[in-house]
């Protein structure tokens, strides 16, 4: 089997799981090429048409991202894996560039694009490079769906189960077992954002949380020792240092926790021109 869609589920609208389904079946792919697997993370009703043919359906306790996405990763069977999650939906004319890179070239990965509002094709541009060689000279979107990516590379590597920002965690470490990744300029990808989600809530457990989550995945991927990390532990510092201000709105947390990131060495960043965002952030941290 070539490719396996692993889509996650957790009490989204039906509707938007259904076009999500859909727009997986639009591609040129056959029953052997292809399978789509649903992951119910403990939804409150099974979506209606859980068992339709065609779709591999899984319920499971409700365990978060992390581990519904290792449980597709189990069951499937394809040379190949794509992360879909219900919310979201692909734009099968443009991802069909992805499957012919698959097809034709065999990489390790093929990288692509998201967008928020409407997608077609048009003319696609591809560079070929490798993971370590992107972390080192790239900025990096770590969102684990906006890639497709041959299984064997995983070996051990899994989701941290009860992270917010488990993406973040495991993408950086995927990308230094790729020997070949094909970048395309191609927006292959539909990101809905919506209420409900955990990145629009303002709660400020859920808040402290991510910002928990982020600080502890900085420590984790320093204690790797990679130095091919650092651009990415740099740029990830400067979004932390973002969130605090734009979650809390608080002078008060926002210099606690840049004192333990000082404190631990993360700070002062570097001068870099990664981009002009992180450049002027670093000439005035």
């Amino acid at each position: 089997m070539l490719i396996s869609f692993i889509v996650t589920y957790h009490n989204e609208p039906e509707a938007f799981l259904q076009t999500c389904i859909e727009s997986i079946q639009a591609l040129r792919l056959s029953p052997e090429e292809a399978e789509i697997i649903v992951v119910d993370d403990g939804s409150e009703v099974p979506p209606t048409f859980a068992g339709r043919e065609g779709i591999r359906y899984i319920r499971q306790e409700q365990a978060g991202l992390s581990v519904a996405r290792n449980t597709g990763i189990k069951y499937s069977q394809g040379q190949y894996l794509q992360f879909v999650d219900a919310d979201d939906y692909i734009f099968p004319t443009v991802y069909e560039a992805i499957l012919e890179q698959i097809r034709s070239n065999n990489p390790d990965m093929v990288l692509f694009k998201m967008t928020k509002k409407a997608s077609k094709t048009s003319k696609i541009t591809s560079k070929n490079t490798s993971g370590p060689y992107f972390l080192q000279h790239r900025n990096l979107r770590a969102a684990a769906w906006g890639y497709a990516f041959k299984r064997k590379i995983l070996g051990d590597l899994r989701f941290r189960p009860g992270l917010l920002h488990e993406d973040e965690l495991f993408t950086p470490q995927l990308f230094m077992r790729v020997k070949s990744l094909v970048e395309l300029d191609a927006k292959a990808y539909f990101y809905r954002q919506h209420d409900g989600t955990i990145t629009h809530s303002s709660s400020k457990v859920i808040v402290q949380n991510r910002l928990d989550d982020i600080h502890f995945i900085l420590n984790e991927l320093r204690s790797l020792n990679e130095p091919i990390l650092k651009r990415r532990i740099r740029q990830l510092t400067l979004d932390y240092l973002q969130k605090i201000w734009t979650l809390t709105h608080s002078f008060r947390e926002f210099r606690r926790r840049k004192k333990e990131l000082r404190k631990e060495g993360f700070l002062p960043l570097p001068v870099r021109f990664y981009s002009m965002r992180y450049f002027l952030a670093s000439l005035f941290e």
